[in-house]
C-alpha cells in the first residue's frame, strides 16, 4: 500500500481565495474603472500592473510561505501574471466580438483566470521543496 504525504490544501486555498478576493477587489477596479476610459488592452495591461505587484507579495508569503521572493520566483510570477493578461485581453475582445458588453465579459473570465491562476502559482511559481 502506498502512503501519501498529507498536505492541508484546504487552508492554502481559501487564503489563496480570501487574499485573492482581497487582490481581485483592487485589481478589479482599476480594470472597471480604466475600462470606461481606455481600449481593453491598456485596461488588462494596467490591473496586470496591481495584480503583479499586490499578488507576487500576497500569494508568496501569506498562501504560500515563501521565505523570500528571489528574482527568479519574480520573473516566473510575472512570466504567469502575462500570460493571465493576454488570455483576459483575448477574452474579452472575443466575447466583445459576441456582443457581450466588455464590463460583463471581463467578469465572466474571472473564475478561469482564477483557477488557472491557483494551479500555476502552486505547481510553477512558488515551488517548495514540499509540494516536490
Amino acid at each position: 500500500m502506498i502512503f501519501f504525504k498529507r498536505v492541508n490544501y484546504f487552508g492554502k486555498k481559501r487564503k489563496f481565495l480570501i487574499l485573492g478576493f482581497l487582490n481581485f477587489l483592487i485589481t478589479n477596479a482599476v480594470l472597471q474603472i480604466s475600462l470606461l476610459i481606455f481600449p481593453i488592452f491598456i485596461s488588462t495591461f494596467l490591473s496586470q500592473i496591481i495584480n503583479v505587484i499586490l499578488g507576487c507579495y500576497l500569494y508568496g508569503k501569506k498562501v504560500f510561505k515563501v521565505g523570500k521572493i528571489t528574482s527568479k520566483i519574480f520573473k516566473k510570477y510575472l512570466i504567469l501574471a502575462s500570460f493571465i493578461w493576454l488570455l483576459n485581453y483575448l477574452s474579452i475582445s472575443f466575447l466583445l466580438a459576441l456582443n457581450v458588453p466588455k464590463n460583463l465579459g471581463a467578469a465572466y473570465i474571472l473564475p478561469i483566470l482564477v483557477l488557472i491562476s491557483y494551479l500555476m502559482q502552486n505547481r510553477f511559481v512558488f515551488i517548495s521543496k514540499s509540494n516536490d
